[in-house]
């Protein structure tokens, strides 16, 4: 419930913004994506490196300039996640998919008008959705939640370039907080490598 609130506050804060930057050449688009994401596991002094699994991140953008800067706020759904391989050699390879609603409040540099390229960084807010386990015979179950955090907080850092309305953009994303619910010495973190197209209108 903490998650949500802190949803609904930001997209308030979205609308709230100065009427000065929502009067200006301020424009929303849609962004479609690829992800690769992982998860880190830390286990006590034992460090686990997860595959790496591929996802998709579906997004609504706006975009409010000021200068040669602009705020642009994102609201995402996308999958995160890695592939585990079972050591017991009883399974396979495992790929656990997380499902995410994200909010990145990013601060662009832009450079150049029409054509020209940009940098990004920002923090971000997940709740996360559901999560499913799909094993090597397509065999899909429902990961348990209650060992999860749902909300994680972390940043989108990347750059891109435009071509007028068309904007092409490669992202890092990376977790700041443990998404595992337990008292014990695992720590699990998610970091994603993106790469996405946008179209303003």
């Amino acid at each position: 419930m903490k998650a949500l609130v802190c949803l609904k506050n930001i997209m308030l804060l979205f609308l709230l913004l100065p009427g000065s930057i929502l009067l200006g050449q301020s424009s929303v688009g849609i962004r479609a994506g690829v992800m690769s994401s992982k998860q880190n596991v830390q286990d006590g002094n034992i460090t686990e490196d997860y595959k790496s699994k591929l996802g998709a991140d579906i997004a609504l953008i706006a975009d409010f300039p000021i200068g040669i800067m602009s705020i642009s706020p994102e609201f995402h759904w996308l999958q995160k996640g890695a592939k585990i391989e079972d050591l017991n050699g009883t399974i396979g390879e495992v790929s656990r998919t997380f499902n995410y609603l994200e909010i990145p409040l990013l601060l662009k540099l832009n450079f150049g008008k029409g054509a020209g390229f940009f940098l990004m960084a920002g923090p971000s807010v997940g709740y996360l959705l559901d999560g499913t386990d799909k094993d090597m015979d397509g065999q899909t179950n429902d990961i348990d939640l209650d060992f999860y955090n749902r909300t994680e907080w972390g940043a989108h850092v990347g750059g891109g370039i435009g071509l007028g309305p068309l904007k092409i953009d490669l992202r890092y994303i990376f977790g700041l907080t443990d998404i595992f619910d337990d008292s014990g010495d695992i720590e699990i973190t998610n970091t994603s490598l993106g790469v996405g197209v946008t179209v303003l209108f």
